[in-house]
């Protein structure tokens, strides 16, 4: 697919339901602290980093075609793991496990267009919805959560940041091939991990400032954690249910990719072969 304009608006929300993916449901990590932040920045830079070895290095596809394979089976034990501790009846799991597959089905044998429509226009929705609780929940942010009073420790900081390392950086090379196969340009690869990097950071601010970095890590769900606290009256209560469609769909987006990334090689391959016989 050549790019274009509208090409390029699609894909920015695809990466951002993309990075979301399964790393909205469970970030921060137990064990987090104030240095949480700087563990992100630092795996942010290197996703950066990495983007640009991607469209640079041919060789790199192969393993990040193994990455591919670990993040669909990653992304759907989380989400399983998710829809079990949420769903009281094994009927409900059943039925949200029908619901989720069937449009993974459907999306991995369908044109790189509808994945792209479809990402449009649920990552519109997604983002509205991480702002909307993001200033609803804002007049009980304690900054204080996120001060850092003394030089951090390079162990400790490394500790940080290697949760956001496996779950933002590692990803985000798979979305770079993905990117790289239907010809987008670095500027807007770039600019797309960046725009979903912003969204996720605002996940997390969500939990950190509401909670403390120390009191998110302890929870299962800590983005859930703090929309549940948005109330409104007593008939809009218990909100968290939205953040469980976001859960949903980044899930559905980030496993489609990772199937097209690896169709996407094995057909090429596949080519090669032909035309050497």
């Amino acid at each position: 697919m050549t790019e274009s304009k509208p090409f390029s608006h699609h894909f920015v929300w695809l990466s951002t339901l993309f990075i979301l993916g399964s790393s909205i449901i469970n970030l921060p990590l137990k064990n987090a602290d104030k240095l949480t932040f700087l563990g992100f920045v630092i795996a942010f830079l290197l996703s950066l980093l990495l983007v640009f070895a991607v469209y640079k290095f041919a060789f790199l596809k192969y393993p990040i075609m193994l990455l591919a394979f670990y993040f669909v089976g990653e992304t759907l034990i989380v989400f399983l793991q998710f829809i079990s501790k949420t769903l009281l009846s094994n009927k409900q799991n059943f039925w949200v496990l029908v619901i989720f597959i069937l449009p993974l089905i459907y999306f991995c044998f369908r044109k790189t267009t509808e994945i792209l429509n479809f990402s449009l226009i649920s990552g519109v929705v997604c983002g509205l919805l991480l702002i909307f609780f993001f200033f609803t929940t804002l007049k009980d942010f304690n900054l204080k959560n996120i001060y850092i009073y003394s030089f951090p420790n390079i162990k400790n900081l490394f500790n940080q940041a290697l949760p956001y390392i496996k779950s933002v950086t590692l990803p985000t090379v798979v979305l770079a091939l993905y990117a790289k196969q239907h010809k987008t340009t670095k500027t807007v690869a770039i600019t797309s991990v960046c725009v979903g990097n912003s969204f996720l950071l605002i996940c997390i601010f969500n939990s950190v400032l509401l909670f403390g970095a120390e009191m998110a890590g302890k929870f299962n769900y800590p983005y859930a954690m703090a929309i549940s606290t948005v109330t409104f009256g007593n008939l809009f209560s218990r909100l968290d249910g939205f953040s469980y469609f976001i859960y949903f769909v980044t899930a559905l987006i980030k496993i489609t990719v990772c199937v097209k990334v690896i169709q996407k090689e094995i057909g090429v391959y596949r080519l090669r072969e032909i035309r050497n016989s």
